[in-house]
């Protein structure tokens, strides 16, 4: 996790086990099952703690931002990969994650979307100047990622769900949160980034994706189109309007 200056940046994300492999869906196909997940991270409401929930909408040139973001640091992987998919916006995962982050609630939720979804959490105390400052910190985790699946001595399972070849959509949400519940302070001032992440991540013991040459095991609905090291969809060069 980092700290810079008056800055205290954070971030959670979660992993999953191969045996529930069988229920992983669409978002559009979210059930009402409760079973619940383990957490990098965990949080509980303050008591007697009023929050303050402040919207603030992501324009389409943050949606831009953290899609070449992510883009970026996918088409950069080492080992190269070979089944890497060039990832898109989605405003139903966007939709869910505001839904989430109006809780401003440091924890993975709702229970019932983690069954098919992948989310990674980010918060900071301080002033940021562009939004992928709040994703930074998972690409750094790189750092202490060691393919195929090993990550010693600390968390790098941001980093991971960020690079998990199959996850090809994403949507983002932001919420400037107050007298929030950190990690047994309450936060007066915060900003929260939730992003939902599907088809979901972080499989326990699986590889993020295959090593090999970019795009020599693209999925065939692709038809053979690689783009920057990553298996492109027509829509490849068009950039997020609204």
């Amino acid at each position: 996790m980092g700290a810079a200056c008056v800055q205290l940046l954070l971030a959670a994300t979660l992993w999953t086990t191969p045996c529930m492999r069988a229920t992983a869906a669409a978002p559009s196909e979210l059930s009402s099952s409760t079973e619940l997940l383990n957490t990098t991270e965990t949080q509980t409401q303050a008591v007697g703690a009023p929050l303050r929930r402040h919207k603030r909408a992501v324009s389409s040139r943050e949606i831009n931002a953290l899609l070449d973001y992510h883009n970026r640091v996918r088409s950069q992987v080492f080992p190269p990969a070979a089944n890497m998919e060039f990832m898109l916006w989605d405003e139903s995962l966007a939709k869910s994650a505001d839904s989430w982050a109006s809780r401003c609630v440091w924890d993975h939720g709702p229970t019932q979307a983690m069954k098919y979804i992948g989310q990674n959490l980010s918060i900071t105390s301080g002033r940021y100047q562009s939004i992928t400052d709040l994703v930074r910190t998972w690409y750094d985790e790189r750092n202490h990622f060691s393919y195929p699946n090993r990550c010693p001595g600390s968390v790098c399972s941001h980093y991971t769900q960020m690079v998990w070849a199959s996850s090809n959509r994403m949507g983002c949400a932001v919420r400037r949160c107050s007298n929030m519940f950190v990690f047994g302070k309450t936060w007066r001032e915060a900003t929260l980034l939730v992003c939902n992440y599907s088809i979901k991540g972080n499989w326990v013991g699986e590889a993020p994706y295959k090593s090999g040459r970019p795009c020599s095991v693209c999925p065939s609905s692709y038809g053979g189109s690689c783009w920057r090291n990553q298996c492109s969809p027509n829509t490849k060069h068009k950039k997020h309007t609204r």
